[in-house]
C-alpha cells in the first residue's frame, strides 16, 4: 500500500526482501518535483539511492534497451554537475550496465532526433529526473547512483509532443493526446510502437534493478561478515 500520497510529497511503496526494507518513490515528471519527492523519501535513511527510469539516447552507439550507468550527471540549464558514487556506479557496471560519462537532466522531453543529437557533446543520454534526486541524495548524505534504460534511440522522433500531452506527475491529458492523434492519425501507430518498446524497456530495467539490488546486498552482507571476523 502506498505510504504518503501527498502531492508535495510521492507515493511510495515498501517490499521487503529478507531483513532488508526496499523503498520505492515514484516521484512525478522534473528535477525539482523529483528533488522535493527524494528529500521527502530519504527522511527514511536508506543505505543508498538509486534514480532510475525511462531515457532517450543523444548517441547512435546506444539502442533501445540498453541499460546504462552514469558517473555524473548534469542538468542542462544549470552548471551544477553531480558525481554518482563510485563504489554504486562499478557494481551497476559489474551487473551489466553500460558505464556511460553523463546523463543530462532536461527540463522538458525531448522529443526529436535533432534536438537528441544537440546533445550529443555534452552528455549520452537524457531524461528529466536524476540531477534532482541525487541533489536531495547528497544534501542527505546518501550513496546515489543515476540508472537508465533507453527507451528511444538517437534516431527515433517521439510521435507527439509529450510537454503538451503530459502532466506534471507524467499521466496522460486524454482531450490533448485525442487532439493531436485526430490532427494527425498516423501518430497513432508511432504511439503503439513507442508503447510497446516502452514497456520491454521498464522489464529490462526491472530486471537489471532485481540483480543490482541482490548484489548490493551480497555485498554488504559479505562486509558485514568480515567486519566480524576482524573484530573477532
Amino acid at each position: 500500500m502506498p505510504v504518503g500520497l501527498e502531492m508535495a510529497r510521492c507515493p511510495i511503496y515498501k517490499k521487503a526482501t529478507g531483513e532488508t526494507e526496499i523503498l520505492v518513490a515514484l516521484t512525478g515528471i522534473g528535477a525539482v518535483r523529483a528533488r522535493r519527492a527524494a528529500r521527502y523519501a530519504l527522511q527514511s535513511s536508506p543505505d543508498f539511492c538509486i534514480s532510475s527510469g525511462l531515457a532517450g539516447a543523444v548517441k547512435e552507439i546506444y539502442n533501445r534497451g540498453d541499460v546504462l550507468v552514469a558517473a555524473q550527471v548534469a542538468e542542462t540549464r544549470g552548471k551544477n554537475v553531480v558525481r554518482c558514487d563510485p563504489a554504486l556506479v562499478e557494481r551497476a557496471a559489474g551487473c551489466g550496465a553500460r558505464l556511460v560519462e553523463r546523463f543530462l537532466t532536461v527540463p522538458g522531453v525531448v522529443t526529436s532526433s535533432a534536438e537528441k543529437r544537440a546533445f550529443t557533446a555534452q552528455g549520452d543520454a537524457v531524461e528529466m529526473e536524476s540531477a534532482g534526486v541525487l541533489a536531495a541524495a547528497i544534501a542527505a548524505s546518501v550513496p546515489a547512483v543515476a540508472i537508465r534504460v533507453i527507451s528511444d534511440d538517437s534516431a527515433q522522433d517521439l510521435p507527439v509532443d509529450f510537454n503538451r500531452v503530459l502532466n506534471a506527475k507524467g499521466k496522460v491529458r486524454p482531450v490533448r493526446l485525442l487532439s493531436s492523434i485526430a490532427a494527425k492519425p498516423a501518430r497513432l501507430r508511432g504511439l503503439l510502437q513507442l508503447a510497446g518498446d516502452s514497456r520491454k524497456a521498464s522489464a529490462t530495467l526491472a530486471g537489471f534493478l532485481d540483480r543490482y539490488i541482490a548484489a548490493l546486498l551480497e555485498q554488504g552482507n559479505a562486509h558485514e561478515a568480515l567486519a566480524g571476523a576482524a573484530r573477532a
